[in-house]
């Protein structure tokens, strides 16, 4: 058990320059609210029941409170200076458990069932900034709290000569928050603000595994797939819902490795790729946002490294690397930014 608490003291201003260096405007705010304070309160305990057979059981539950108080926020059409004040609270629980199929706890089956809260920030309730695609952001007051339901289950095996398991996780979404646009222009741009979506979902699959083989030779890998759907608004001023793809769901995504490492010696060796498949089912605020997802979504990839290490003492270790072979450009869906191209890492570690 235990409790925490958390505050932010926000105080912010914008000062705008023509190209010629001369001072044209000066704002009450920053990216956020002037003049702003947000404050976290929570509480929490968890408990692990006594074994009921082959059973084992965990229960935990929180309260959570937040509050914000924005005194100087901007309005966005007339610029008068407003407050923006609210607070919310929750209590959310936990219960997980693990069924034991064998004495030795080397199969298990487990299930989980969760619930989450997350209150608006100052970002939600007052941010005032150029949001993707070159729109503005403009304050959002009255905005509700999101509320997320997870339910996991799945079966892990530990034996001599591997592992194995596997999950599948469904999640339910009410209230998310996200950009919409008004319709509107401000400062010369087009006006985005948040609001709260209807229901929504994501679920997905996981699998992960590894397999000694002869030789010293050790495989091992991993593949994720999850698919989600949020009641969104499509267009400015859009007073109807409509199903559309979750933002940035992850596409399906998978890794593979081949290590060797024989006990004789110091020394292991390991070849390994990641890979994920295109995402082309893209939310309406992902179609917008081009500057970090193309047009006609994230292309795939493939990304095969080499690495090796000696152990000299045991206190030292010595890697060497040489990460993404192919030197191909690529990008993470959603992140904006290119990885790194063919790269060398040298690198020693001491522990003492």
């Amino acid at each position: 058990y235990g409790g925490e608490y958390y505050r932010d003291r926000v105080d912010s201003y914008s000062v705008r320059y023509r190209a010629d260096g001369v001072l044209s405007q000066v704002d009450l705010q920053g990216p956020v609210a002037d003049d702003a304070t947000y404050e976290l309160t929570g509480g929490y305990v968890e408990n692990r029941l006594p074994r009921i057979g082959p059973v084992d059981l965990v229960i935990g539950g929180r309260y959570n409170h937040a509050a914000a108080d924005a005194r100087r926020v901007r309005e966005p059409l007339t610029g008068a200076a407003t407050r923006v004040a609210a607070a919310w609270h929750a209590v959310i629980g936990s219960f997980r458990g693990v069924v034991r199929l064998d004495e030795r706890g080397r199969h298990n089956l487990f299930a989980g069932f969760s619930a989450a809260f997350r209150a608006p920030n100052l970002s939600d309730l007052t941010r005032f900034d150029i949001a993707e695609g070159g729109q503005i952001e403009t304050p959002a007051p009255g905005l509700a709290p999101e509320y997320f339901v997870t339910t996991e289950v799945g079966w892990r095996a530990q034996r001599d000569f591997g592992s194995a398991a596997i999950a599948w996780f469904h999640t339910r979404i009410r209230n998310q928050i996200i950009r919409t646009p008004t319709g509107n222009r401000v400062d010369g741009l087009e006006e985005v603000t948040k609001r709260n979506s209807g229901s929504g979902y994501v679920h997905g699959l996981e699998l992960a595994g590894s397999l000694q083989l002869p030789g010293a030779w050790t495989l091992t890998g991993g593949l994720t797939w999850m698919e989600g759907e949020l009641d969104t608004y499509p267009a400015a001023n859009s007073p109807r819902l409509v199903r559309a793809p979750l933002s940035r769901v992850m596409p399906l995504t998978g890794h593979v490795a081949l290590r060797w490492a024989p006990p004789s010696t110091r020394g292991w060796a390991e070849g390994a790729v990641r890979a994920a498949a295109r995402q082309d089912r893209l939310a309406p605020s992902d179609r917008v946002d081009t500057e970090r997802i193309p047009t006609y979504g994230t292309p795939g990839y493939g990304v095969a490294q080499l690495r090796a290490g000696w152990h000299p003492s045991p206190a030292w270790s010595l890697v060497v690397a040489l990460e993404h072979l192919s030197d191909e450009d690529y990008r993470i869906h959603g992140s904006g930014v290119n990885e790194p191209g063919r790269n060398l890492v040298l690198s020693a570690d001491h522990r003492f």
